[in-house]
C-alpha cells in the first residue's frame, strides 16, 4: 500500500495543474484583469483610411501619428518632441516613422494613434500621456512584431 501512495502523490502532483488550467480557463476563476499597456487598445481590426490618417504607401513601418487639434497645448508639447521621442527608440527606429496629421475628421483630433506596418490601428493614447509610457508600448510591440 506505501508504494501506491507515492505513486497517486506523483500522478496528483501531475494532474492538478491540469485540473487547475482547466478551471480557470472555462470559469474566469482567478484570471488577472490587469493589461500592461498604457494606451487604449482598439479592438478588431480598424484600417488607419477609417480614421482619417494617410497611409504610407512606400516602406511600411510602423507608425506613430500625432492627430493634432485646434488649441491642443499637449498636442504641440508632442510635436515639439517628436525627433527626441524618435530617437529614443534606439536601434528600432528605423522600423518606426514618427509624425503630426492635422487634416483629420473632429473626432479623430487630439489623439496620438499607433499603426502597424499593416494599416492596422493598434493604439490610441491622449495627448497627455507621458511619452515615455507610449514608448514603453511602442518598445513592446516592436519586441513581439515580426512585421515591419
Amino acid at each position: 500500500m506505501k508504494r501506491y501512495g507515492v505513486l497517486l502523490i506523483i500522478w496528483a502532483g501531475g494532474l492538478l495543474p491540469v485540473v487547475i488550467a482547466t478551471t480557470m480557463y472555462f470559469t474566469g476563476i482567478g484570471v488577472p484583469e490587469g493589461r500592461t499597456q498604457h494606451g487604449e487598445m482598439i479592438a478588431g481590426s480598424m484600417q488607419a483610411g477609417e480614421i482619417g490618417l494617410s497611409v504610407m504607401t512606400e516602406a511600411p513601418k510602423w507608425q506613430v501619428v500625432l492627430a493634432k487639434g485646434a488649441g491642443c497645448e499637449p498636442c504641440d508639447t508632442f510635436e515639439a518632441g517628436i525627433e527626441n521621442f524618435h530617437a529614443a527608440l534606439g536601434r528600432e527606429r528605423d522600423r518606426v516613422v514618427v509624425r503630426a496629421e492635422g487634416q483629420l475628421p473632429e473626432a479623430n483630433q487630439r489623439a496620438i494613434w499607433v499603426v502597424d506596418p499593416l494599416g492596422n490601428v493598434v493604439l490610441k493614447f491622449a495627448p497627455e500621456t507621458n511619452p515615455t509610457l507610449i514608448l514603453n508600448d511602442l518598445k513592446k510591440l516592436l519586441k513581439l512584431s515580426k512585421v515591419g
